[in-house]
């Protein structure tokens, strides 16, 4: 017999008694024990949304700013407006390139450079100097991605990469070069060889303030190293990069994720202005 069931039983039962201090004692206490049962028998509410819209308004107030929304790609377009973007697709979530067809151009200085048809290295519509930057990343098979700061949109440079520096997203299996491998600064520092990717989603945080720029990987710091400085523009000198002699010497751009060609899947990107 359920609580209410039994309440109701000892109701009757006191109105059936001929002292009325007794049957007002009585019912005066099957009111109370009834809201009590029936508060104990409210299902308490969740609090997982609650807990998600503090944190989302937590990191308003704390400065962060949302890049990607999961659901549009507002915010975003193609360098220097290449294609309509069709290969970078949004899916559970995530900004996904998903190359159904690729396109090989040869570029002065760099060789024969691989993308999606329909795609491109996708841009902020902002720029950015000092800056904490957080995002999820995960890549296909095989994998070339990367990520690209300080850059520079103008029509005299056809790639992101002749006027940022790129932080490589791949398997680390893949990596046979000695700065190109995962989280390496493309060509110009290398970070540990012992670092453990995930097959899944890894995290990766970018911390650039005045001339320091900060690389930390699945919580892993991977290094720390100057930039515009003289032992930077010595760095650069000793790399392809001397063909574009814009590259690595702009101290705010645009943040770009690459397209070379290969699947690769971003999602919870945001950024923080220093």
């Amino acid at each position: 017999m359920s609580s209410r069931c039994f309440l109701f039983g000892l109701f009757q039962t006191c109105i059936g008694k001929q002292n009325p201090i007794l049957i007002m004692k009585k019912i005066i206490l099957f009111i109370g024990v009834t809201l009590f049962f029936m508060q104990c028998d409210q299902k308490p509410k969740s609090t997982e949304s609650q807990e998600e819209t503090a944190t989302v308004t937590s990191e308003v107030d704390d400065g962060w700013q949302t890049l990607f929304d999961g659901k549009t790609k507002n915010g975003w377009h193609i360098y220097n407006n290449k294609s309509e973007g069709t290969a970078w697709e949004i899916e559970d979530g995530a900004l996904h390139l998903n190359p159904k067809e690729i396109i090989v151009t040869p570029v002065p200085g760099a060789g024969d450079l691989t993308q999606a048809v329909g795609g491109g290295d996708i841009a902020t519509d902002e720029e950015y100097d000092n800056f904490h930057l957080k995002l999820e990343w995960k890549v296909g098979n095989p994998s070339n991605s990367g990520i690209m700061m300080f850059v520079q949109e103008v029509p005299e440079h056809d790639y992101p990469w002749q006027t940022g520096p790129e932080i490589q997203l791949m398997h680390q299996r893949e990596c046979d070069e000695e700065k190109n491998c995962v989280g390496d600064l493309y060509s110009l520092v290398a970070g540990p060889r012992d670092l453990v990717i995930n097959e899944g989603w890894n995290n990766l945080e970018v911390i650039s303030v005045d001339n320091t720029l900060e690389v930390i990987m699945n919580g892993r710091q991977l290094y720390t190293t100057n930039l515009w400085d003289d032992a930077w523009r010595a760095n650069i000198a000793s790399t392809k990069f001397t063909y574009w002699p814009d590259f690595g010497t702009y101290n705010k751009g645009k943040i770009v994720l690459q397209d070379h060609g290969h699947e690769v899947w971003f999602r919870d990107i945001k950024i923080k202005r220093l």
